[in-house]
């Protein structure tokens, strides 16, 4: 384990920091609720919802919290700008605290989520996902125009997936159409809680990139880093193909060995999740190690995993932290609930 020689900035959102040496505050975890086919979503034009399920997953999210002491942002995803107002609305009604994530493929719509946001008194719990390098005018303007200063900032290089490319999109600009790096454009936007992303890019293409970026953001920049690491395991090929054809691999066994995976594994679908869930938590808990400090980790319903996964990794950190001469400064994280 290690420190940076650089100082690290440390941003509060309302009580949840973020942010700081490897294991000083406990990693922070982005939760993804509203997205594609997601069950709580009746109508993801209108933002209609099924307030009851989603309100159960958001509480049992803080009750894990309350176990362990890492916090959540939530990472609200809408396609549509009506969706987003009534998204926003029905989280302010149950949680009135919390950061959340401003998520879209539609700059229209994350446009008028920042506009929205700023109109109804909920700009400093924003965080506007993402400032990129293809980010739209319309939405420069918007966020400028807002009083939204929080931003994730995205180094993704679609030509160069090397830390240097990464660097390039950050710090210089000349990338996907952008004369400015993304962290200038973030500072004229009226940013001051930027969380730099490092871009998680897929198996063969670029992955180390997205993990060894960390490091180059913490040392460099000194501001709060993570991604979503996940999305590596989500466009893994050869695992996608693997659990599709997995009940060909194990027709014809023998009847003990049926037996055996449906006692160990809970049959083939059983094989499928573990198999599934282990990369997924461990590109996470790569990323924890060498500093990320939000874990963007998907879907909310994979919250259990994350959660512990965090916590122990969250020890190890802090544990580390106070051998290489530094201060936990958060007293309600793992390594004081947990051990």
């Amino acid at each position: 384990m290690f420190k940076f020689e650089k100082e690290q900035q440390v941003f509060d959102f309302n009580g949840t920091k973020i942010g700081g040496q490897p294991g000083e505050y406990p990693r922070v975890l982005g939760a993804s609720i509203f997205y594609n086919k997601h069950e709580c979503v009746l109508d993801d034009h209108t933002g209609k919802i099924d307030k009851a399920k989603a309100e159960a997953l958001w509480n049992r999210c803080q009750e894990l919290t309350d176990e362990t002491g890492n916090h959540f942002f939530l990472q609200i995803i809408a396609e549509h700008g009506e969706a987003f107002e009534s998204y926003f609305q029905w989280f302010d009604s149950i949680d009135n605290k919390t950061a959340f994530l401003m998520d879209s493929s539609a700059p229209a719509a994350l446009a008028h989520a920042t506009k929205y946001v700023t109109e109804v008194g909920l700009a400093d719990r924003a965080i506007y996902n993402s400032i990129n390098g293809s980010i739209a005018p319309e939405n420069i303007q918007a966020l400028a125009e807002s009083d939204v200063d929080s931003a994730i900032v995205l180094a993704f290089n679609p030509g160069d997936g090397s830390v240097a490319g990464r660097e390039k999109v950050l710090s210089e600009g000349g990338v996907a159409g952008q004369s400015k790096g993304m962290i200038q454009i973030a500072e004229e936007c009226g940013i001051k809680r930027p969380i730099l992303d490092t871009a998680a890019t897929p198996l063969g293409l670029g992955s180390a990139g997205s993990f060894r970026e960390i490091l180059a953001c913490k040392a460099i920049h000194g501001l709060p880093t993570g991604g979503a690491y996940h999305n590596m395991t989500v466009s893994w090929t050869w695992l996608k193909r693997w659990r599709k054809n997995i009940h060909e691999q194990y027709k014809g066994k023998d009847v003990l060995a049926e037996q055996m995976f449906h006692h160990h594994y809970g049959g083939i679908e059983g094989i499928r999740q573990i198999a599934w869930s282990s990369p997924d938590i461990g590109c996470n808990i790569m990323a924890m190690t060498l500093g990320a400090d939000l874990i963007m980790f998907g879907p909310i319903e994979n919250m259990e995993g994350i959660a512990t996964a965090a916590a122990f990794s969250d020890i190890v950190l802090s544990e580390a932290l106070k051998e290489l001469g530094g201060e936990v400064a958060d007293h309600n994280g793992p390594l004081f609930k947990l051990v």
